[in-house]
């Protein structure tokens, strides 16, 4: 690519990933685990003693610490955190091209960036305050590094490995995967070569490297004491391996369809099957880069599968780039070997195209809209963990006289109530919310009641959704979540 088209895709991709990333980026409402990771943020930048408050749930703080020096710069925190996201989001956009020049050629380089901004699965969580898309960069990058360390072992290569791998493994537990697949670059290391024992002891040695710093930035979790937590954490989501010995088929196939389903949901069935026609026209011409992707995909696919006893979405996110390349391999193929058909073969994948398309557009104007996996739409849009009424709520708690304490009582104690609210109100002495699980709705805790004596009480319900009759509740608004039939509702506490 010559230096002036060069720098017109770059300034065209820039442009056009910016705009679908950062227009309307509050059209989706904070959900739950949002929640929760921006008020981690929040208070590990006002607070020091606080930085690895994230272990307390067994999740790596990385993400914490960037979205908390974007909280400094940026006032709204739940923009600041999403901003993360949209940072690494074109992280991962220059990675996914140079990774798909290196194993193909710029064509299918250039195809694979454009999929990736287009796309609404990656779209999607560019844009939400969530782990994934720092680590599916991190995890673009470990691989991009590694086959070029296998290529040429050379020190800074390495150093940069054990970096995108360890700032990967303090990040979310599933880059222990970026750390597996290192032996499998080799794949491209020329065992051809003159000198090949010195050759291959010095990718060894570079490896090792990479290795071991990678493992020292993992170990500096343990100045915490809150370290252990993070093996205790993950036994939530997946099951030890004892336990898959014992029943190794326990979650396999329901895992399984979920993972093609939800892949399929956001991008397409036509579009899956072009990767499948990619993947074995490539192992059918003994493609090593092919082979190598689907030893990326295959892998974590088949570990979820047998392992997770909890499932979502975007647990598939960091290996789905792969998929986007084996798409751009294929389709590229298909125009370089059949170029009577060209015309056709365009014409066909921009029809396989417009759903996903259309899709991401929905996502940017009208989300319950958009064609997107129903357990995600459930999550983020229609039923409880949605935050729909959160910032009609904080509007209105603003425009109430301020002279006065102001109490909130929130159904919940850890999650969308109250960190939702809470983030809007940090270090605001005369606003005091106060979060309480279970609730009785007939039967409101005392300390509630006491504070309506004292100024303005209000109570805001978001899983209880029962008619409420309570004399001291007078009802103020509802919130309908997406387009579900879960409403959160904004009550006032009524003095005694």
């Amino acid at each position: 690519m010559k230096a002036k088209p060069q720098l017109l895709f770059w300034l065209f991709s820039l442009g056009f990933f910016l705009l679908t990333r950062l227009i309307n980026l509050k059209i989706i409402p904070i959900f739950t685990d949002e929640a929760i990771y921006t008020y981690w943020a929040q208070v590990a930048l006002h607070d020091p003693a606080n930085r690895f408050i994230s272990l307390e749930d067994g999740k790596q703080p990385l993400f914490i610490w960037i979205a908390a020096i974007f909280q400094k710069f940026i006032s709204d925190p739940l923009i600041a955190t999403r901003i993360v996201s949209v940072f690494a989001g074109f992280g991962s956009l220059v990675g996914i091209y140079l990774l798909s020049k290196v194993l193909f050629n710029a064509k299918v380089a250039k195809l694979s960036s454009f999929l990736y901004i287009v796309l609404p699965f990656t779209m999607l969580y560019d844009r939400m305050a969530l782990f994934d898309s720092l680590l599916t960069m991190f995890g673009i990058w470990t691989i991009f590094f590694s086959v070029k360390l296998a290529q040429d072992p050379k020190l800074d290569i390495a150093i940069l490995n054990g970096f995108t791998i360890g700032l990967g493994v303090i990040t979310k537990s599933s880059a222990n995967f970026f750390l597996y697949f290192l032996p499998f670059s080799l794949a491209f290391f020329n065992f051809k070569a003159k000198n090949l024992k010195i050759k291959f002891f010095k990718w060894l040695s570079f490896a090792t490297v990479a290795t071991f710093i990678a493992e020292t930035i993992y170990n500096a979790l343990r100045l915490s004491p809150l370290f252990y937590i993070i093996s205790r954490k993950n036994l939530e989501f997946i099951r030890s391996f004892s336990e898959v010995v014992a029943d190794p088929f326990a979650n396999f196939y329901s895992n399984i369809s979920s993972i093609v389903f939800w892949i399929a949901a956001y991008i397409g069935w036509p579009l899956v099957l072009l990767a499948a026609v990619g993947l074995i026209y490539g192992l059918f011409k003994r493609n090593l880069a092919v082979v190598y992707l689907s030893i990326l995909i295959f892998v974590p696919v088949l570990a979820e599968a047998f392992f997770n006893k909890v499932l979502y979405p975007r647990f598939a996110l960091f290996y789905f780039p792969y998929i986007i390349i084996l798409i751009s391999f294929a389709t590229v193929s298909f125009f370089a070997n059949l170029p009577k058909y060209k015309k056709f073969f365009i014409t066909l994948f921009v029809l396989f195209l417009i759903t996903p398309a259309l899709s991401s557009f929905r996502l940017l104007t009208a989300p319950t809209y958009a064609k997107i996996a129903d357990s995600d739409a459930g999550q983020y849009l229609n039923d409880w963990p949605a935050g729909n009424g959160v910032s009609q709520i904080v509007e209105f708690i603003k425009t109430r006289p301020q002279d006065n304490n102001i109490y909130v009582g929130t159904e919940g104690t850890f999650g969308l109530l109250p960190y939702a609210l809470q983030i809007h109100f940090y270090g605001q002495e005369n606003i005091r919310l106060l979060g309480f699980w279970p609730v009785d709705e007939n039967n409101l805790p005392r300390q509630i009641l006491d504070l309506a004596q004292k100024g303005k009480t209000y109570f805001v319900f978001n899983e209880n959704q029962r008619e409420i009759k309570n004399p001291h509740l007078k009802f103020l608004a509802k919130y309908q979540k997406g387009k579900g039939t879960s409403f959160m509702r904004l009550y006032e506490v009524v003095p005694q």
